[in-house]
């Protein structure tokens, strides 16, 4: 009850503002109350005696509170269970933070981890500082190679797709630029990017390589996986071309009709309506499922994982198997 209050309340707040600030305040409010009322009263504790225990890390879209990515992989992997570290509002520097304050400063936590047969950091995050992707690559770097260094085995999931015409990060030009700071964050991830292009002048004055645990040891990209509005109307081409001049790629009028085409195709870019949940950031549990089964397609043999179990799983109150 008090989750289907706190997102109606969200509902209402953002029905009487103007998008996408005051959505997005009303969104990370709803989202931090449900949070700490879902929040166990000693952290650290884990319940079962699965061999391998998951820990999962990331902004909002992690914390999702009706049937979460870590809740869906819990029920189709039988030899894992997972525990929920994400942070509402969470970029680059809050994630080391979080890392650092909630997990590896958790003696608890650590102690039940290291007993265990292994343990994982499970990550999806980074969209909350999309706005500088090299220091979001810089602080993501800094904290997968914290948790290598404490034991844990990293596995990341890439950003989904959003955007919608109604936020201006996305209006005319500024869709594509806000479109391949997302792409550079994942190519990241992915481990498809150097330092050099990766981290940008955050990467001046180190190893041209990467170093130990920067770069997750297990990645799944989630950009394909069928969350995109691929079929989404282009937008006008006459409209693009006109005010091509006055965009921030003006200086590159010799790609204008790669650009061009590239600007008409940013609502193919984001996250399809069907899977949005009460924004065109947040997936929905159908899309969360559609994360995890991405995941347990790529997860290790250890996990124990069923995938054919989970595409017949459902939310309902709590992950369980569908008609």
């Amino acid at each position: 009850m008090i989750h289907r209050t706190l997102r109606d309340s969200a509902r209402r707040v953002a029905a009487r503002t103007r998008p996408p600030k005051m959505l997005a305040l009303a969104a990370v409010l709803a989202l931090s109350l449900v949070a700490a009322a879902s929040r166990p009263a000693i952290a650290g504790q884990f319940k079962t005696q699965r061999p391998v225990r998951v820990v999962v890390l990331g902004g909002s879209i992690s914390m999702y509170y009706k049937g979460n990515y870590g809740q869906f992989l819990e029920y189709g992997c039988k030899n894992i269970e997972v525990i929920n570290r994400a942070k509402v509002g969470a970029g680059g520097p809050a994630l080391v933070k979080r890392l650092q304050t909630e997990i590896l400063g958790n003696k608890a936590l650590m102690g039940e981890l290291k007993a265990a047969k292994e343990f994982w950091l499970l990550f999806q995050g980074g969209l909350n500082s999309v706005w500088s992707p090299w220091m979001t690559n810089f602080h993501l770097a800094k904290m997968f190679a914290a948790a290598k260094g404490a034991g844990f085995r990293t596995f990341a999931l890439s950003l989904t797709p959003w955007g919608d015409d109604s936020d201006k990060r996305f209006r005319g030009w500024e869709g594509v630029w806000t479109h391949r700071a997302t792409r550079k964050i994942n190519a990241y991830l992915l481990g498809k990017l150097q330092p050099d292009a990766a981290l940008g002048r955050y990467g001046k004055d180190r190893p041209h390589e990467w170093m130990k645990g920067e770069v997750p040891d297990q990645a799944v990209d989630l950009w394909d996986i069928g969350l995109r509005d691929k079929d989404a109307k282009l937008r006008e081409k006459a409209a693009l071309e006109a005010s091509f001049a006055k965009s921030r790629f003006r200086k590159e009028p010799k790609n204008k009709a790669k650009l061009v085409e590239e600007a008409r195709a940013v609502p193919r870019n984001y996250l399809d309506k069907r899977y949005r949940d009460f924004d065109h950031i947040h997936p929905n549990s159908e899309g969360h499922k559609m994360m995890a089964l991405a995941a347990c397609r790529r997860a290790p043999a250890s996990w124990g994982c069923d995938c054919k179990r989970l595409e017949k799983a459902v939310w309902k109150g709590k992950v369980v198997e569908g008609k």
